[in-house]
């Protein structure tokens, strides 16, 4: 196990929600961080003020940025993406944006990756991609990292075309890169996906919650803290340099179930429906085995009905709800 030393970091898309959690992290160590993000999604209020992080406001496809950037990091967190600016919280998914705009899609996560990529690879820096379970598209089993992808929307296909570069930069280039497969991630400063539709649905209406999908929808939901700490030992493990790891919870569970927990702990009985039906390139099961990731050490600690707890308390403290929500 090699350590990260106080490094300076360059984490891009790190003004959101899992970037800001692991920016978070990294001053906690006492690694100093450049943030890189356009506020497309993220929000600038999600940063802590301290000495050692800077903010730069930029695109990943700005060239001339981000090779001034990764030229005065010594590793690069990738984690940016394409979610368009919208104030309509709640309603976004990045898989539903892909399929409103997949060249833009493609723009973001494949040539603006492949941008990061190569000054990475200019200047010898560690580069970790965070990619997505949607590359896999899929499946009523657990997702070993060497099933064949078999992408159901844009958004898969972009990240896993950017995957194959940073495999590609690995292979050819000798470049140190990981790539972490991310589950569903969930917990405070997420505002949009399925958990913060439901508690922003019942601020409105306490008594009545109708959901798209059908309920029987299974997913494995990880808390971003585990998420966090999973990006942290991959960057860490010198064995993890060329892998691919899947970062979840290990325990599946339907939405229907899910949505039954946080109305427990929320206290309240409404009415539920579902839908029946989703968008397009929205999948039924993703299921994660994280038996791979394990053997280098992780271990998820926060169980659903407490990391639900947190971020049932986070949405109240930021949305000044009514008691009973």
């Amino acid at each position: 196990m090699s350590e990260l030393n106080e490094k300076r970091i360059l984490v891009t898309g790190g003004a959101g929600f899992i970037g800001s959690h692991l920016t978070e992290e990294l001053l906690r160590q006492g690694h100093s961080v450049i943030v890189l993000d356009n506020l497309s999604s993220g929000i600038l209020n999600n940063l802590p003020k301290h000495k050692r992080l800077t903010f730069v406001e930029g695109d990943i496809r700005d060239f001339d940025l981000v090779d001034k950037l990764v030229k005065r990091s010594d590793m690069v967190f990738h984690l940016a993406e394409y979610i368009p600016t919208t104030m309509s919280y709640g309603s976004g998914h990045v898989v539903k944006y892909s399929i409103d705009a997949p060249l833009q899609d493609f723009d973001v996560s494949a040539r603006g990756t492949l941008i990061v990529l190569n000054s990475a690879k200019k200047y010898g820096r560690k580069f970790i991609f965070t990619s997505t379970a949607a590359v896999y598209g899929g499946a009523n089993f657990p997702l070993k990292e060497d099933f064949q992808p078999i992408p159901a929307s844009p958004y898969g296909a972009s990240k896993l075309c950017a995957e194959e570069y940073v495999r590609l930069y690995y292979r050819i280039y000798g470049l140190p890169t990981s790539i972490a497969r991310l589950f569903n991630v969930y917990g405070p400063k997420q505002s949009k996906y399925v958990m913060y539709d439901v508690l922003l649905k019942l601020k409105q209406n306490q008594f009545y919650l109708e959901m798209l999908g059908t309920g029987d929808e299974i997913r494995d939901f990880v808390y971003v803290d585990d998420v966090v700490k999973a990006l942290i030992l991959i960057a860490q493990d010198e064995f993890a340099t060329g892998e691919v790891y899947n970062v979840g919870s290990g325990k599946p569970i339907r939405i229907n179930e899910m949505i039954h927990i946080m109305l427990e702990l929320l206290g309240i009985r409404p009415e539920v429906k579902f839908a029946g039906s989703s968008w397009k390139g929205d999948v039924k099961n993703l299921i994660a085995d994280i038996s791979k990731i394990s053997m280098i050490g992780y271990r998820p600690e926060c169980s659903l009905s407490k990391g639900l707890v947190k971020l049932i308390n986070w949405f109240k403290s930021t949305n000044r709800v009514q008691e009973g929500l």
